[in-house]
Protein backbone atom coordinates (compact mmCIF):
# COMPACT_ATOMS: atom_id res chain seq x y z
CA UNK A 1 0.00 0.00 0.00
CA UNK A 2 1.23 3.47 -0.68
CA UNK A 3 1.42 6.22 1.88
CA UNK A 4 -1.54 8.50 2.18
CA UNK A 5 0.52 11.52 3.23
CA UNK A 6 4.08 12.77 3.38
CA UNK A 7 5.37 14.31 6.63
CA UNK A 8 6.43 17.93 6.26
CA UNK A 9 10.01 19.08 6.73
CA UNK A 10 9.42 20.09 10.35
CA UNK A 11 8.37 16.65 11.56
CA UNK A 12 11.08 14.13 12.33
CA UNK A 13 8.62 11.30 12.61
CA UNK A 14 5.44 10.85 10.59
CA UNK A 15 2.20 11.57 12.43
CA UNK A 16 0.24 8.65 13.83
CA UNK A 17 -2.28 6.95 11.55
CA UNK A 18 -5.22 5.16 13.14
CA UNK A 19 -7.34 2.25 11.97
CA UNK A 20 -10.66 2.02 13.85
CA UNK A 21 -12.44 -1.23 14.64
CA UNK A 22 -16.22 -1.43 15.10
CA UNK A 23 -15.83 -1.67 18.88
CA UNK A 24 -14.02 1.68 19.04
CA UNK A 25 -16.61 3.48 16.90
CA UNK A 26 -19.43 2.13 19.07
CA UNK A 27 -17.70 3.11 22.30
CA UNK A 28 -17.47 6.79 21.36
CA UNK A 29 -21.09 7.34 22.40
CA UNK A 30 -20.22 6.08 25.90
CA UNK A 31 -17.62 8.79 26.42
CA UNK A 32 -18.17 11.91 28.49
CA UNK A 33 -16.80 14.28 25.85
CA UNK A 34 -18.30 12.62 22.79
CA UNK A 35 -18.41 15.84 20.72
CA UNK A 36 -14.73 16.55 21.41
CA UNK A 37 -13.82 13.04 20.24
CA UNK A 38 -15.79 13.49 17.01
CA UNK A 39 -14.04 16.83 16.45
CA UNK A 40 -10.68 15.02 16.71
CA UNK A 41 -11.85 12.28 14.33
CA UNK A 42 -13.15 14.77 11.73
CA UNK A 43 -9.84 16.66 11.88
CA UNK A 44 -7.82 13.47 11.49
CA UNK A 45 -10.05 12.26 8.63
CA UNK A 46 -9.42 15.54 6.83
CA UNK A 47 -5.66 15.09 7.43
CA UNK A 48 -5.76 11.50 6.14
CA UNK A 49 -4.85 10.01 9.51
CA UNK A 50 -7.91 7.97 10.53
CA UNK A 51 -9.31 5.04 8.58
CA UNK A 52 -11.52 2.00 8.79
CA UNK A 53 -12.40 -0.81 6.40
CA UNK A 54 -15.53 -1.50 4.37
CA UNK A 55 -16.42 -4.45 6.59
CA UNK A 56 -16.50 -2.19 9.66
CA UNK A 57 -18.71 0.29 7.79
CA UNK A 58 -20.97 -2.65 6.89
CA UNK A 59 -21.24 -3.68 10.56
CA UNK A 60 -22.17 -0.11 11.53
CA UNK A 61 -24.81 0.56 8.85
CA UNK A 62 -27.55 -0.73 11.15
CA UNK A 63 -26.41 1.61 13.94
CA UNK A 64 -27.31 5.30 14.05
CA UNK A 65 -23.61 6.17 14.18
CA UNK A 66 -23.25 5.45 10.48
CA UNK A 67 -25.89 7.84 9.16
CA UNK A 68 -25.22 10.54 11.70
CA UNK A 69 -21.44 10.49 11.97
CA UNK A 70 -19.60 8.22 9.54
CA UNK A 71 -21.47 8.61 6.25
CA UNK A 72 -20.31 12.24 5.77
CA UNK A 73 -16.66 11.19 6.10
CA UNK A 74 -16.92 7.68 4.62
CA UNK A 75 -14.81 8.52 1.55
CA UNK A 76 -12.00 9.86 3.74
CA UNK A 77 -12.20 6.85 6.08
CA UNK A 78 -11.87 4.44 3.14
CA UNK A 79 -9.29 6.41 1.13
CA UNK A 80 -6.45 4.11 0.13
CA UNK A 81 -8.07 1.04 1.69
CA UNK A 82 -7.86 -1.94 -0.70
CA UNK A 83 -11.13 -3.19 -2.12
CA UNK A 84 -12.48 -6.70 -1.86
CA UNK A 85 -10.84 -7.67 -5.16
CA UNK A 86 -7.27 -6.89 -4.02
CA UNK A 87 -5.57 -10.31 -4.00
CA UNK A 88 -2.73 -9.39 -1.59
CA UNK A 89 -5.24 -7.98 0.87
CA UNK A 90 -7.51 -11.03 0.65
CA UNK A 91 -4.57 -13.38 1.13
CA UNK A 92 -3.64 -11.53 4.32
CA UNK A 93 -7.27 -11.59 5.49
CA UNK A 94 -7.30 -15.35 4.86
CA UNK A 95 -4.07 -15.83 6.80
CA UNK A 96 -5.41 -13.87 9.77
CA UNK A 97 -8.71 -15.77 9.64
CA UNK A 98 -6.78 -19.05 9.58
CA UNK A 99 -4.24 -18.16 12.27
CA UNK A 100 -6.84 -16.59 14.57
CA UNK A 101 -9.92 -18.66 13.77
CA UNK A 102 -11.56 -17.99 17.16
CA UNK A 103 -11.39 -14.23 16.49
CA UNK A 104 -12.55 -14.64 12.92
CA UNK A 105 -15.52 -16.88 13.74
CA UNK A 106 -14.74 -18.78 10.55
CA UNK A 107 -17.32 -21.44 11.36
CA UNK A 108 -20.17 -18.95 11.81
CA UNK A 109 -22.47 -17.29 9.32
CA UNK A 110 -21.42 -13.77 10.24
CA UNK A 111 -18.35 -12.35 8.50
CA UNK A 112 -16.74 -10.15 11.15
CA UNK A 113 -14.49 -7.23 10.28
CA UNK A 114 -11.71 -8.18 12.71
CA UNK A 115 -9.50 -10.14 10.28
CA UNK A 116 -9.82 -7.32 7.72
CA UNK A 117 -8.64 -4.73 10.25
CA UNK A 118 -5.67 -6.86 11.31
CA UNK A 119 -4.78 -7.63 7.66
CA UNK A 120 -4.72 -3.91 6.83
CA UNK A 121 -2.33 -3.27 9.69
CA UNK A 122 -0.13 -6.13 8.45
CA UNK A 123 0.01 -4.49 5.01
CA UNK A 124 0.89 -1.03 6.31
CA UNK A 125 2.97 -0.82 9.46
CA UNK A 126 2.09 2.86 10.00
CA UNK A 127 -1.40 1.90 11.22
CA UNK A 128 -2.23 1.88 14.90
CA UNK A 129 -5.39 -0.14 15.51
CA UNK A 130 -7.97 1.39 17.85
CA UNK A 131 -10.14 -1.33 19.39
CA UNK A 132 -12.22 -1.53 22.54
CA UNK A 133 -12.28 -5.28 22.91
CA UNK A 134 -11.45 -6.54 26.37
CA UNK A 135 -8.69 -9.04 26.87
CA UNK A 136 -10.72 -11.62 28.82
CA UNK A 137 -10.46 -14.11 25.95
CA UNK A 138 -7.29 -12.85 24.31
CA UNK A 139 -7.24 -15.37 21.48
CA UNK A 140 -10.65 -14.19 20.28
CA UNK A 141 -9.89 -10.48 20.17
CA UNK A 142 -8.00 -8.02 17.98
CA UNK A 143 -5.57 -7.00 20.77
CA UNK A 144 -4.48 -10.63 21.18
CA UNK A 145 -3.81 -11.03 17.46
CA UNK A 146 -1.99 -7.69 17.40
CA UNK A 147 0.20 -8.73 20.29
CA UNK A 148 1.26 -11.91 18.49
CA UNK A 149 1.81 -10.07 15.19
CA UNK A 150 3.63 -7.11 16.78
CA UNK A 151 1.02 -4.60 15.63
CA UNK A 152 0.34 -1.62 17.84
CA UNK A 153 -3.20 -1.69 19.23
CA UNK A 154 -4.61 0.92 21.59
CA UNK A 155 -7.91 1.69 23.27
CA UNK A 156 -10.14 4.66 22.52
CA UNK A 157 -8.94 6.28 25.74
CA UNK A 158 -5.30 5.99 24.59
CA UNK A 159 -6.25 7.40 21.18
CA UNK A 160 -7.90 10.42 22.83
CA UNK A 161 -4.87 10.95 25.05
CA UNK A 162 -2.48 10.73 22.08
CA UNK A 163 -4.45 13.22 19.96
CA UNK A 164 -5.60 15.84 22.49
Amino acid sequence: MKRRFEPDLFHKTPPKVYLFDTSAWLNIKNQRKEEDIWAIIYRLAKEGRVFTCREVIGELKEDGIYEGRLKPIEDALLAGIPNSLDVDYLLKVGKVAHDFSAMSKTMGVKNPADPYIVALAMMDDTYIIVAEENMRRKSRKIPGACEKLHIRCITLKQFISDEK
